[in-house]
C-alpha cells in the first residue's frame, strides 16, 4: 500500500532510501576516501539517523557491497555472444562514458575506491583486484574472439594489447581524478577509443 505522507509503497520508500545513501557514500568517498568514511556519516549526509541505516542496510560494509555491486560491476560488462570481439574490447570505455553521462559522482567515487584499494591493508583491494582482473580476461577474449570475428587485426601481441588497454583506461581515470578541473574525461575516452580502434582493429 502506499504511503499516506509520501505517496510511495514500503518498497520505494526503501529504494529511495538506498540511493540517498548510495549519493552520500559517493560524496564522502570522494571527499575522505571509503576508509575513513563512517556509516553514520553517510546516514547524516543521506539525512538519516545511523539507528535508521544500521536497521535497514546494516553497517558501511553492506552500504559498500551495495555500492560495489550496482556501480562497479557495470564497468566490467559481460560478453554479448552478438557482439563482435573489438565490440566486447570497446564496451569498457562505453561503459564508463554511459557512466560519467549520467553519474559523474558515482564514478569519481568509484575511481577513488580504486586506487584507495591498492593499499596492502586496504579492505576493498580483494573486492578491487577480482574486478580488474575480470576486467583483463574480457579484453583478452575480446581480441581472441576479434581476431576470429576479423574485428581485430591478426598478427597483434595479445598480452601486449591488453597491458596497453588497461593502462590506458587507468591512466585516464587517474588523470581525471587528479585533474578535474583541466580534464576532459569523456573526450579523453573519445580518443582512446579511436586509438584502441586504429591500433588494433581490422
Amino acid at each position: 500500500m502506499p504511503s499516506p505522507a509520501r505517496g510511495l509503497t514500503q518498497p520505494e520508500r526503501v529504494e529511495t532510501s538506498r540511493r540517498r545513501l548510495m549519493a552520500a557514500a559517493a560524496e564522502l568517498i570522494v571527499e575522505k576516501g571509503w576508509e575513513a568514511t563512517t556509516a553514520a556519516e553517510i546516514g547524516r549526509r543521506a539525512g538519516y539517523s545511523r539507528t535508521m541505516v544500521h536497521a535497514r542496510f546494516g553497517g558501511k560494509e553492506a552500504i559498500l557491497e551495495d555500492f560495489l555491486q550496482e556501480y562497479v560491476g557495470r564497468l566490467n560488462p559481460h560478453p554479448r555472444p552478438q557482439a563482435t570481439g573489438m565490440d566486447q574490447v570497446l564496451a569498457h570505455i562505453d561503459r564508463i562514458r554511459d557512466l560519467y553521462a549520467h553519474d559523474p559522482d558515482v564514478l569519481r567515487a568509484m575511481f577513488v575506491s580504486s586506487f584507495e584499494a591498492m593499499k596492502a591493508t586496504s579492505p576493498l583491494r580483494e573486492r578491487m583486484t577480482d574486478q580488474l582482473q575480470g576486467g583483463i580476461v574480457n579484453v583478452a577474449e575480446g581480441l581472441r574472439k576479434g581476431q576470429r570475428d576479423r574485428s581485430v587485426r591478426r598478427g597483434i601481441d595479445i598480452d601486449r594489447a591488453v597491458s596497453d588497454i588497461t593502462a590506458v583506461f587507468f591512466g585516464i581515470a587517474f588523470l581525471w581524478v587528479a585533474l578535474p578541473a583541466g580534464f576532459d574525461l569523456d573526450t579523453e575516452l573519445a580518443h582512446a577509443r579511436e586509438r584502441i580502434l586504429l591500433d588494433y582493429g581490422a
